[in-house]
């Protein structure tokens, strides 16, 4: 009996000894936010923390090999559906680990600690459903800090309240997640980096012919030697495509289309339009044998815009997976592995570039002429409703409220618009040089919140 038991302690000894390695392989992990409150018909930005207890975000320190899925949902319930696109739409998430190590340098949200995200183009709420085990067995980004311990997370989460009464919701996300080694990926993002105080937006001031082009471009130095290894281009407002070439090596790497929605999809026919629908799919890439980038090797960003129409706040940049690699040689041969991630099934080759976004408030008071004084930008209201000014003549808005709010225009000649996410205090000013009726809206609070300019 003694040795029964001897043999019994032994085997469970070992049984203990080699659980965490069972643990470390691959898993997928289910986390949840805290919950999230909204009001109704709103387009308004939510910053929260993750905390890295293994319920919101990894307790362990590891690898995070893939995004499996980014939802919004109304309760913890495993099987909870995704809300519905018409009632909840995602504008982006983004996901930040700033203590992480392993950080690269050189991306337009350097020291931020920027892990990964989704935007507009994925409604599905799957950026990386298509990457195959083979890639996450070998790649993965480390989510780990300088003392050895997981990393606090942060979630922005930019979202669009269609539903009628104020609703709480929680942000899923599903991450491939292991605690053995992996070569460790450094995600960066090629754009415009001038333009990050507004979120990486621009305008598109439309006016042009039928046919013609808005185009925002881009150099961008590489900041150490690797492998390519991911490239998710993230265009919209009016866009046609937008391409990442190497000027060093005079080649084109990719060219990204964009994926419209079918004339029935959702983005169509949501009402009401709290902003203009973006695609369905912009072109993402992924190679596991990577696409040779030296330091300091010069890419170029380019991406195209319809100018017919305006597209306020329009974006255009790429999210990529770099490696390190010293062994890289400049210009070294392309790979042939390269695959199109993430393309819909069905989409429609048609744009809808003329769409009319309609401002859904109906502005107060009596015209009254513009005396070169600031506008007032409140808490639900601008002041005056309705304004005319003169060709050339500056107009300034002063934000006052306790509330994020934009000077937005909705539809009129030409297209410009503040800081898209809303801001509280400071000034913006625009001198219009086009006459005609300038519809604005705050882009937060698109269906309480309207002003008319008519400049003569």
């Amino acid at each position: 009996m003694k040795r029964t038991l001897l043999v019994g302690l032994v085997a469970l000894f070992a049984c203990a000894l080699t659980a965490p390695a069972a643990s470390a392989k691959e898993r997928l992990l289910t986390f949840y936010s805290p919950k999230i409150h909204s009001l109704p018909y709103v387009h308004d930005t939510h910053n929260v923390t993750l905390e890295a207890d293994g319920k919101q975000a990894p307790k362990e320190p590891g690898y995070i090999t893939g995004f499996a899925e980014q939802a919004l949902v109304d309760s913890k319930d495993p099987d909870a559906k995704p809300l519905p696109i018409a009632k909840m739409m995602v504008h982006h998430f983004l996901y930040w680990a700033r203590d992480r190590v392993d950080e690269a340098p050189g991306g337009c949200w350097r020291g931020a600690g920027f892990i990964g995200g989704r935007g507009e183009e994925h409604p599905l709420g799957r950026p990386q459903a298509k990457t195959s085990p083979a890639f996450r067995k070998r790649y993965g980004i480390r989510n780990e800090t300088s003392t050895g311990d997981a990393p606090q997370w942060r979630l922005t989460a930019m979202v669009m309240n269609h539903y009628k009464r104020p609703k709480d919701f929680y942000v899923r996300t599903k991450v491939w997640y292991t605690t053995e080694k992996r070569t460790s990926v450094q995600p960066m993002v090629i754009g415009d980096c001038a333009q990050l105080a507004n979120g990486m937006s621009y305008d598109v001031p439309g006016g042009g012919k039928k046919g013609s082009n808005f185009v925002n471009k881009n150099d961008w130095v590489a900041p150490m030697t690797g492998r390519l290894l991911m490239a998710s281009s993230h265009n919209h407002g009016g866009a046609k495509y937008q391409a990442l070439s190497s000027l060093t090596c005079k080649r084109r790497l990719f060219k990204a289309p964009v994926y419209n929605a079918p004339e029935k999809h959702v983005y169509r026919t949501i009402r009401p339009i709290l902003h203009e629908p973006g695609p369905i799919g912009n072109g993402a890439y992924a190679t596991a044998k990577g696409i040779p980038v030296v330091k300091g090797e010069v890419l170029r960003r380019v991406a195209v815009h319809d100018n017919h129409n305006l597209h306020v706040a329009s974006m255009g940049f790429w999210a990529t997976w770099f490696v390190k690699d010293d062994s890289v040689k400049k210009c070294g041969k392309l790979p042939n592995d390269i695959t199109e991630i993430n393309k819909p099934k069905r989409y429609d080759k048609t744009p809808d570039y003329d769409l009319v976004v309609p401002q859904l408030a109906k502005p107060q008071g009596a015209f009254s002429a513009f005396d070169g004084g600031e506008l007032t930008v409140g808490d639900d209201f601008f002041r005056p409703g309705r304004i005319t000014a003169k060709v050339g003549q500056a107009v300034t808005w002063r934000f006052s409220g306790q509330k994020p709010h934009s000077v937005t225009v909705a539809n009129g000649p030409r297209g410009f618009s503040s800081v898209y996410w809303g801001q509280t205090g400071g000034t913006y000013t625009v001198t219009p040089k086009v006459k005609g009726t300038y519809k604005l809206v705050c882009l937060v609070h698109p269906t309480s919140m309207a002003e008319t300019l008519v400049v003569k």
